[in-house]
Order: C-alpha cells, then sequence, then structure tokens
C-alpha cells in the first residue's frame, strides 16, 4: 500500500493568482509514492477478548435478598490466571434489574469481611468498596450472591432480611473456594 504526498512547488504566479480553482492542480505538481509500513506493531490485548484471562470455576444462582422477589442472579466465580487471585462478577439478573458485570477481587472481599465484628449485623453498603458500577443494585446483588448456598460468605441476620452476618465459618469458605479448579471448556476448532 502506498501513500500519496503532495510536493508542489510554489512561484510568484500561483501564489498571486486568486482566480484558480481549488480543484485545478498546478502543473508543477508531483506526486510522490512513499512505501508505507504494513508491520506496524499493535496492542494485541485491545483485539483479544478482555475476559481471557479468566477461567471459570464455578457458575451459580442466588435468590434476590427481598422476600417479595422470586428474581435470581447469576454470577460467576473465575481464576484470573495473569495474578492467580479468584474473581466473582455478577452475570445476570432474571428480574432485569441494572448491575455491573466487573470483576470484583474475591480476596478484597474476603479483607473487607475480616473487619466487621462476627455478631454485630452489617447493611449490604459495605460492598460500595469491591464492586465498580453506578448501580444501586450492586451491593445488594453482590450480598445475596455472597449469602447463596454455593458460597456462604455470609448469612441473614435474625434482626432484618435486608441485614447480615459474616459466617463464623468464613475461613473453611476461604479455602474451599480457593481449591476450585477451572472447569473444563470445549475447545475451538
Amino acid at each position: 500500500m502506498a501513500v500519496k504526498v503532495k510536493n508542489t512547488k510554489t512561484s510568484d504566479k500561483a501564489s498571486t493568482d486568486k482566480s484558480t480553482k481549488i480543484d485545478e492542480k498546478p502543473n508543477d505538481e508531483v506526486i510522490t509514492e512513499l512505501p508505507v509500513e504494513n508491520n506496524i506493531a499493535t496492542d494485541d490485548k485491545a483485539d483479544t477478548d478482555p475476559d481471557s484471562q479468566y477461567k471459570t470455576v464455578l457458575v451459580g444462582q442466588a435468590r434476590t435478598l427481598s422476600a417479595k422477589s422470586k428474581g435470581l442472579i447469576s454470577f460467576e466465580l473465575a481464576l484470573n490466571t495473569d495474578d492467580k487471585c479468584r474473581y466473582l462478577r455478577l452475570t445476570r439478573n432474571s428480574n432485569g434489574g441494572l448491575f455491573s458485570k466487573s470483576w470484583c477481587s474475591l480476596e478484597a472481599i474476603f479483607s473487607l469481611l475480616e473487619q466487621q465484628a462476627v455478631d454485630k449485623p452489617f447493611k449490604s453498603s459495605i460492598f460500595k468498596a469491591v464492586i465498580k458500577g453506578g448501580s444501586a443494585n450492586n451491593v445488594s446483588f453482590l450480598s445475596a450472591v455472597l449469602r447463596c448456598e454455593e458460597l456462604s460468605l455470609i448469612l441473614k441476620s435474625e434482626k432484618s432480611q435486608f441485614l447480615h452476618l459474616v459466617n463464623p465459618l468464613l475461613v473453611n469458605q476461604r479455602d474451599r473456594l480457593t481449591k476450585l479448579k477451572p472447569l473444563p471448556t470445549p475447545t475451538l476448532k
């Protein structure tokens, strides 16, 4: 492929002649073709799937926190092959409410839960520190997922359906979740 570059010679006549049309080419114009390098370095990561470094270890669904709702929140727990850490994300809401599909560090969630008093209820809002996105649903949906049987990192408080307690067996749950191996994936042909 070649790029055309205009090399024009300015003469006194051409610069003073105001009647020349823009589309007309002066007689002394020379067009030079320059080779264009085909092997230009590109950022390979921009062309690939941003989630390609995540290998799914667990897929599940959790009931929403509200007893009035029959909705389910789907989630995915994955191993990041770059940093070897586990990440959690919300993937679907059966009721259609907005939420963030960004990955949350499971380590950050554990760290946040370890800071909570074991016997003191807390609100879902504490999870604002670990989940990105502007939707108000994010923290309650994440709480519902953390409460589900597959993860069971937090428990429902007896005081309110919207308050949580840290699972006293959090250390056991952490060990179990960090030992999960990636699920088999079909190979592309």
